[in-house]
């Protein structure tokens, strides 16, 4: 698998070369230096790095995966590429790390799987394919060869006497799949998996295949052979991209109801449910919660963790807040209200956690809810310092693999609007590391645009990636308000206003871009 892995990085330098200098002149500071977490910065910097073949593969896929959103706009990659992006990290970072325990073939097929669906997304060269392709049969051989190692040594079937039986002759009936050949399930033809072993039987033969990461048996007439892939797409006229529409929102309902209902000691209150409503409507579970003072931005939060707690498994929770939050005991018994039970962490407990996570490479489990203020992350904790001897206290963004919360909830978020402070480095490389984040702030914009960019661009850098694409999308606020206050005034000639309002959104480069959208989609 290493040398897959040495195949995928020469491949991926390749590609982000060839691809990269087409988005801007200053390629390699706009979109390698400035996106690679800072650890890669420093050690880009050291060593006076200047090409691309020259990182790592975990650093090419941190710059693929920071610029993915430039990209898959220019190359129309599938939007589950991100997926496999993010999954290939994983990859990376447990054969960085392995210990002196045998692999599983089970988990090379799965990883050199995986290099293999990102590689090909990109178009590389046709033989790293076929390698990834050779060593994904040869982890199915093994796995095959693994399990008929481990039937050939169960014990002689015998009679009721205890006495070996005499073999039965072979009537079994011709096998249709071979080991290694990939079939689909008859009753979900999206289902594809391998045939890992053939088990004869008298009437059907069964199958072992590698489905979701373990095997399971089916009979033959459970399997059929793949079916050729259609290359060719039907157009949609709008009534049935509409009835398309409808269809997915009545197929997704728990996009419209809510599990978190009375899940706390708290009021109903029907706003505070909104947060939680968008949140699981969105793209990725990422949310900016803007509320005013006193409107209770502490039970939305609440009421999202127990929101994704039902929805997936959320286990590790981590709150920033500022001192006197934490000194008051505010959301600690904020949360208790939800029964959810957190640590607050002072300096020695977070350089703790800090030193365990470098030496058994994950956060401790005894603290994966906690509660952690502004004031402790100044430059040693962010950067190391020297102890005692030879004795040297790891940093926050020194940490490879880095700790790992599943939510991260930041209160007084306009804290971090300065991008050269110790507090808003930490954040960022935390809501980087994490599967959800969520800021809270009565005051996301105190000096300028500036505060409202700089908050985003942290939550979510694959849409607001720079100045211009916050322009581009924050310039048609202003006329769809005016046009929704019209909407709302009812006033006489208000359709023509809001129509007039709209008009003007079309002018901009993003509602151009919408029209365009909607245009290759409807065919118009």
């Amino acid at each position: 698998m290493n040398d897959l892995i040495r195949i995928g990085t020469t491949e991926l330098a390749g590609f982000l070369a060839a691809q990269l200098p087409e988005l801007s002149q200053d390629w390699w500071k706009k979109h390698v230096e400035d996106r690679l977490s800072f650890q890669q910065q420093r050690m880009v910097q050291e060593r006076g790095l200047s090409t691309l073949d020259q990182l790592d593969f975990a650093a090419l896929l941190r710059v693929l995966d920071q610029n993915w959103y430039e990209l898959s706009q220019a190359l129309n990659l599938p939007r589950e590429g991100r997926n496999w992006v993010k999954e290939l990290q994983t990859v990376r970072n447990k054969w960085a790390h392995l210990s002196a325990q045998t692999v599983a073939a089970s988990e090379i097929y799965r990883d050199a799987d995986t290099l293999g669906r990102v590689l090909h997304m990109l178009g590389v060269e046709a033989a790293s394919l076929e390698l990834i392709e050779s060593n994904k049969t040869d982890a199915l051989a093994m796995m095959a060869k693994s399990q008929g190692m481990s039937a050939s040594q169960g014990d002689p079937e015998t009679t009721s006497m205890g006495l070996p039986t005499e073999p039965a002759q072979s009537s079994a009936a011709p096998t249709i799949f071979q080991v290694g050949e990939l079939v689909a399930l008859r009753s979900n033809l999206a289902t594809v998996i391998p045939v890992i072993d053939v088990i004869p039987g008298d009437a059907e033969c069964r199958y072992q295949v590698f489905q979701d990461n373990r095997k399971v048996t089916y009979y033959e007439s459970q399997l059929q052979s793949l079916a050729p892939k259609e290359e060719a797409r039907d157009r949609l006229d709008v009534v049935a991209l509409r009835a398309y529409l409808t269809s997915l929102q009545l197929l997704s309902s728990s996009t419209t109801s809510l599990f978190s209902m009375r899940s706390g000691r708290v009021q109903f209150v029907p706003y505070q449910y909104r947060p939680v409503l968008k949140l699981i409507r969105a793209d990725r579970p990422r949310l900016l919660i803007a509320d005013e003072v006193g409107v209770g931005k502490t039970i939305e939060a609440g009421l999202i963790i127990k929101e994704l707690r039902a929805r997936m498994d959320i286990s590790s929770v981590l709150i920033i807040c500022p001192k006197a939050l934490v000194a008051e005991r505010k959301w600690y018994l904020e949360m208790k209200r939800f029964d959810e039970n957190f640590i607050a962490i002072d300096g020695p407990l977070l350089r703790h956690c800090l030193q365990e996570t470098y030496l058994d490479g994950e956060w401790p489990d005894q603290y994966a809810k906690a509660i952690v203020p502004f004031s402790l992350f100044d430059s040693d904790l962010l950067f190391g310092r020297g102890g005692r001897g030879r004795k040297k206290n790891e940093g926050l963004l020194t940490l490879d693999p880095p700790p790992t919360f599943d939510l991260v909830i930041v209160d007084e978020a306009h804290h971090i609007r300065n991008s050269e402070t110790f507090l808003h480095q930490a954040v960022r490389y935390f809501c980087d590391n994490a599967q959800a984040a969520i800021f809270l702030t009565a005051t996301p914009v105190q000096l300028g645009s500036e505060d409202l960019f700089t908050l985003l661009n942290v939550l979510r850098p694959d849409l607001v990636i720079d100045h211009s694409s916050f322009e581009q999308m924050a310039e048609p606020n202003r006329p769809i308000n005016i046009a929704i206050q019209h909407c709302r005034s009812a006033k006489e000639g208000w359709q023509d206003e809001a129509l007039m309002c709209l008009d003007e959104v079309a002018q901009t480069e993003w509602g151009r871009l919408f029209l365009l959208d909607i245009q290759q989609i409807t065919g118009l």
